[in-house]
């Protein structure tokens, strides 16, 4: 947000005088009442953040509970869960901190306030990054290498920790760029905002450090592509394959039908055997049903339990099949709603990533801006926290049991709230 105050409210606006002979009490006071204009004027970008903060806290609460109470232990679940911890994070440190950004413009006083901040948002947004490369690279081997060895819940939830500890490492460099930094309010008066530190305006270890980041991202969203590509092609092949397959075995049915037919076409309308010649013999046909019957008596409880085993074959492959194609379905669908989860988390960083590259092209981009322009500037420069607030209904849309599990939830909650309602008015009757 630095020197973008400065465009849209003027000292003429404030109807009030700050010179550079002006005591400190005066010049405080300027801080303040351009500080409070300029919250006016962010005022709807601050009630967007407030929204996005809201539901995703509701939201990741809801993921977070059912996930970790109705879903067994996966890979997936250990992933989600881990995911929403950092998404309530952001909603409960980082968006408030950017909140206070936009209402104190010009007196932010707190400088470690403002280097935590900045601290906090940098470790969860790369944490989160490296978290989903994790899971696209799960969902890479067990799509594409079901046979292999793949990551359990546990493993999942000790390479989240040491990715946590390598953002961590990554963003050692933030509090000491960014802290606070002086902003002009009239000839020889600032104010002071969260922003890049003074003494690191013009320093080639900023530069070193957003060049760093750009290239995790990239590095990052490449790799994600990538494997998702190759997730999707496979899918296509097993898709593919099962078509065929189906189709082969609809050939093999067909063709035993054709058999069956054959095998009865040398018999009359009566079903009767037909010999040689042509004519039946009805004492041998006697003696050879006596036969069959005397058979059929003495083998009838062993023929019964054969075809029971027999019978019992098909039903079981059957069973096998459709467990096997259950699992496949599931392990599909949960793969597309993690590729929705980290598109979203792609597609939210885009606007942030654009704006921040146009400001460094054009150093008066900012300062050209209406006041409506830096009313979205402020929105979308901050894009990056979207994605807490949408993460919980890409989950609803993709995954059955989450809806039905969050409608569960919400009807007791609602059943308590009225049977408590019901109970208080009770004792005030009595």
């Amino acid at each position: 947000m630095s020197d973008l105050n400065q465009t849209v409210i003027t000292m003429d606006d404030l109807n009030l005088s700050c010179q550079v002979n002006s005591t400190l009490a005066e010049i405080e006071i300027c801080k303040v009442r351009r500080s409070d204009q300029m919250a006016v004027t962010l005022l709807p970008a601050i009630l967007v953040l407030c929204v996005i903060m809201v539901v995703g806290t509701v939201g990741n609460c809801l993921v977070f509970y059912v996930y970790y109470f109705k879903f067994t232990p996966s890979s997936a679940r250990s992933a989600i869960l881990a995911l929403a911890c950092y998404d309530l994070l952001t909603c409960a440190l980082s968006i408030p901190g950017e909140i206070l950004d936009m209402r104190y413009s010009y007196n932010f006083d707190s400088e470690e306030m403002c280097r935590g901040i900045r601290l906090v948002t940098t470790v969860i947004l790369v944490a989160s990054g490296l978290l989903l490369v994790m899971v696209a690279v799960d969902r890479y081997q067990r799509i594409c290498h079901p046979l292999g060895d793949h990551l359990t819940a546990s493993d999942i939830w000790k390479r989240t920790f040491i990715l946590f500890v390598l953002a961590m490492i990554i963003a050692v460099p933030t509090p000491i760029i960014y802290g606070l930094a002086d902003i002009p309010i009239s000839e020889g008066i600032h104010g002071t905002e969260c922003s890049t530190n003074q003494d690191y305006k013009n320093h080639p270890l900023r530069k070193a450090y957003i060049i760093i980041l750009g290239l995790v991202f990239l590095v990052a969203f490449a790799i994600m592509i990538v494997i998702y590509i190759l997730i999707g092609r496979q899918v296509l092949r097993q898709k593919a394959f099962r078509n065929n397959v189906q189709q082969r075995r609809g050939s093999i049915v067909s063709a035993g039908a054709n058999c069956r037919h054959t095998l009865y076409s040398g018999s009359n309308e009566d079903n009767e055997p037909q010999s040689l010649d042509g004519m039946k013999d009805s004492s041998l046909l006697h003696d050879k049903e006596q036969d069959l019957k005397d058979i059929n008596s003495l083998s009838a409880q062993n023929n019964s339990v054969a075809a029971k085993k027999v019978l019992r074959k098909p039903s079981v492959l059957r069973h096998l099949r459709k467990i096997s194609s259950n699992r496949d379905n599931r392990l599909r669908k949960t793969t597309m709603m993690l590729f929705f989860i980290t598109l979203v988390f792609v597609i939210s960083f885009l606007p942030h990533i654009i704006l921040k590259g146009v400001q460094a092209l054009n150093k008066n981009f900012v300062q050209n801006l209406s006041t409506v322009g830096v009313i979205f500037y402020n929105i979308f420069v901050r894009s990056c926290f979207f994605n807490t607030a949408v993460n919980f209904f890409v989950y609803g849309t993709c995954s059955p049991k989450f809806r039905n599990e969050c409608r569960a939830l919400i009807s007791k909650l609602a059943f308590w709230i009225k049977r408590r309602r019901a109970s208080v008015e009770v004792d005030d009757i009595q």
